[in-house]
Formats: structure tokens, sequence, C-alpha cells
């Protein structure tokens, strides 16, 4: 069989290269977003999703990582995920110079009755103070709670309010995956991990996004499947273990 050259990624839409294509495996992973999908069936015109008739796999077992415990009792599986890394210190004094200059600006401004128009020129500052802060607080205090327990996986962050709280049932999971989100900047691309499910009305949905490293979306991934008894597939789009 010819390596498929004339393919694009499902992902990202990049043409796929011979050197993506694991002949041993039959699995594509493409080059520049690191998604897996596997090799087009005759008369198929692109790259498939791996999901549904996928044959299970055995991957090796991941370890468990930093900043995760685990708790496996009659009542379910329970996993914590702490949120602090020593780079959020850096960001401490930057916030209190930050926010201490707008509390400077608006006391002058009020003590000496300024003009309206002095007063509202700076919201955008405060706004990027008050989330830089908000930020930094969840980042060194919070913990995600990941538990299965009476049919349900529920995610919870506290004890700062976090966006991403929710209820899943577990009979409508059919498979568990992780992906690799790229983000560019001045310093070149960062990645963080989030965990997705695929539904078994052939929809996915996402888990966990927490700016996660690529070993604790794995473990979740891996200690999840076994909570629900679901055997492990690859799913396209997914990261590479």
């Amino acid at each position: 069989m010819s390596a498929p050259v004339a393919f694009k990624c499902p992902n990202c839409a990049s043409p796929l290269k011979a050197d993506d294509w694991d002949r041993d495996s039959g699995i594509i992973r493409c080059s520049y977003c690191r998604a897996l999908s596997t090799v087009p069936t005759a008369g198929s015109g692109s790259a498939g999703s791996t999901q549904g008739g996928a044959s299970p796999r055995v991957r090796p077992p991941v370890p468990l990582p930093s900043a995760l415990t685990v708790d496996e009792g009659a009542l379910g599986l329970t996993i914590q995920r702490r949120w602090f890394n020593w780079s959020v210190l850096f960001l401490i004094p930057f916030c209190i110079a930050w926010n201490g200059f707008m509390v400077f600006w608006y006391g002058a401004m009020f003590e000496h009755n300024a003009p309206w128009i002095f007063k509202l020129f700076p919201i955008a500052h405060v706004t990027v103070g008050v989330a830089m802060a908000y930020f930094t607080l969840a980042t060194l205090f919070n913990r995600t709670r990941i538990s299965v327990e009476s049919g349900l996986i529920r995610i919870r962050h506290s004890p700062i309010p976090w966006r991403g709280n929710q209820d899943l049932d577990t009979n409508g999971v059919d498979q568990l995956y992780c992906k690799e989100k790229r983000h560019n900047g001045k310093n070149g691309p960062h990645y963080t991990y989030e965990v997705w499910a695929v539904l078994r009305d052939n929809t996915s949905c996402k888990i966990l996004s927490t700016s996660m490293n690529e070993d604790q979306a794995l473990f979740i991934e891996q200690k999840l499947e076994q909570a629900l008894g679901i055997k492990d597939r690859p799913v396209a789009g997914e990261i590479v273990r």
C-alpha cells in the first residue's frame, strides 16, 4: 500500500505527508497539529475518525503525575488536581503594582473632583487588573475535583468560582480522549491539554480544560475509562501516547 499523500488532516485541514503515516499501526499523525486519524478506506476522500468500530488498543499506563491525587473507594472514583504552579508567583507583584496604581489614580481623581473623562478613561485597565488578580487567586488556591459517582461524571472547580462545572451522564459516554491546544506567543508556541468525551449520539463534549499538562490529561482520561469500563480506542484529533 502506498502512503496517503493526497489527503488532508480532519482536524486542521493541513496536507498530510507520507512521513505522517505509521504503517505498522495504520494511524496517521498530522505533522502540524499532531492530531490522529486513520488511513481512509477505498472510496473515502479524507482521513477519518477512528471511533465507533475501531478495535480496542492497549496503551502503557500513565503514572500518577504531580499535582494530582486519586481516591478509589466504594462510592466511586475521585481525582483532585491542584492548580498551583510556581510561575504564578511572578504575577503577584505585578498584580499588586497594577491594581495599586489604579487605586492611587482613582483616589486622586475623586479627591480633586476631576472631570468624568479622567475617571472613565482607565476602565479597560481596571478590567485587566481585576481579571489578572482573579486568575492569580484561582491559580494559587483552586482545585479541580473530578468524580465518578451515582452515574455521573462530576467536575467542580473551587474555592474560587470558575467556569466549567458540569455533570455528565456516564450512560451517554462512548469514549474519552485528550486534545492538544496550541497557543502562539511572541516566544513561540506552547501547549495545554484538554479531556474530551465522545458521546453516544456522535457528538463531542469537553470535560476538562484548566491548563493541564500532557501527563495530567492522559492520566485523567485513563482513570475515567477504567472507572466507566470503557475500552480505549483511537479517536481522530487526539494526542499520541
